[in-house]
């Protein structure tokens, strides 16, 4: 008889730590899938204790609340976009760490590259007419056929006459 039962439980019992195990690898597989989403959401929303930091980069009470509610909402199903939208309807637009792309926030995606490449524009023809100018003044005092720099016409009075006095 003893036999018997350590036959029929023995082949329940792995059957048991088989799909215990299993489900904690499902459960993992989908923890590490909401810990990422719950990552997302964490870096799309700002602290509101202090209005300064990502979420994921925050560490308040405030902050450590948040983070747990939101967990919880993943575990409940619902999604990321639900619960930035949830967070935005307590706190409003201030509460997410990028403006929407819409709108008059849309300026902010639109001015920044602009005035990047006008930054880049005007750099480049600067410094393009800094160097031509410093070629062609480089031209105007060196002559090519002496080693001596070109006297000055306005000046030249005023050399020979001290070059005399010296003489």
């Amino acid at each position: 008889m003893r036999r018997t039962t350590l036959f029929i439980l023995l082949p329940l019992l792995v059957v048991l730590a088989t799909t215990v195990m299993a489900s904690s690898r499902v459960n993992a597989v989908m923890s590490a899938g909401l810990e990422r989403i719950a990552a997302v959401v964490e870096e799309q929303l700002i602290a509101p204790c202090c209005w300064r930091a990502p979420l994921s980069k925050h560490y308040s009470g405030t902050a450590e609340r948040m983070k747990e509610e939101l967990r919880i909402m993943l575990v409940e199903g619902k999604t990321g976009e639900e619960i930035v939208d949830y967070y935005k309807s307590i706190y409003g637009e201030r509460i997410l760490s990028s403006p929407p792309n819409s709108g008059f926030n849309r300026m902010a995606y639109l001015i920044t590259p602009l005035m990047f490449l006008v930054g880049a524009g005007f750099i480049f023809f600067t410094l393009r007419r800094w160097r031509a100018g410093r070629l062609n003044s480089g031209n105007a005092v060196m002559p090519e056929d002496t080693d001596r720099p070109a006297k000055d016409p306005r000046h030249q009075s005023r050399i020979d006459d001290e070059l005399n006095a010296y003489d």
